[in-house]
């Protein structure tokens, strides 16, 4: 091996040393300054946010989770966020109008089911049965940070 061999062998090894302590660095320092949040669900207090919904939610930094509490004939209305949401349905059943695939359908989603929403794609509900369904929601949705209910739940029967 030749002295400018070296010479390159080392540099590309200090380099690539010098960027995984970076990383590391870097990675420590992030996970040290992120905030650790604890929450129990069952301690929570629900919030009415219309006759026959409740809710009770929390956010981290990059997303956020809700449980809400539908009475039977409980409806949200038609609405679209730039956030993707996943539903769980814990417990009940709900009816969904959706877009899939460009059309406008009905969805019953039961107890153990799951539907994801795409950002942007309009959903509403009627719950058919006593329901407990689980969202997630990423980002955190902007328009609940206010005390103020967004303007489609001021619609809900």
């Amino acid at each position: 091996m030749n002295f400018k061999s070296i010479i390159a062998a080392l540099a590309v090894t200090t380099l690539f040393v010098g960027n995984t302590v970076n990383a590391q660095v870097t990675t420590k320092d992030s996970v040290a300054t992120s905030k650790v949040q604890h929450f129990n669900f069952d301690k929570m207090e629900s919030e009415t946010i219309v006759e026959g919904i409740k809710r009770k939610w929390f956010h981290g930094e990059k997303g956020q989770m809700t449980i809400f509490n539908l009475e039977k004939g409980a409806h949200i209305p038609w609405h679209q966020h730039p956030n993707e949401q996943i539903t769980y349905i814990m417990s009940g059943k709900v009816k969904i109008k959706t877009i899939i695939d460009g059309k406008e359908q009905f969805v019953e989603v039961g107890a153990g089911e799951v539907i994801v929403f795409p950002e942007n794609v309009p959903h509403e509900f009627w719950a058919l049965e006593e329901t407990v369904d689980l969202d997630v929601h990423v980002p955190v949705r902007e328009d609940w940070l206010s005390k103020e209910l967004p303007a489609y739940l001021k619609k809900s029967k």
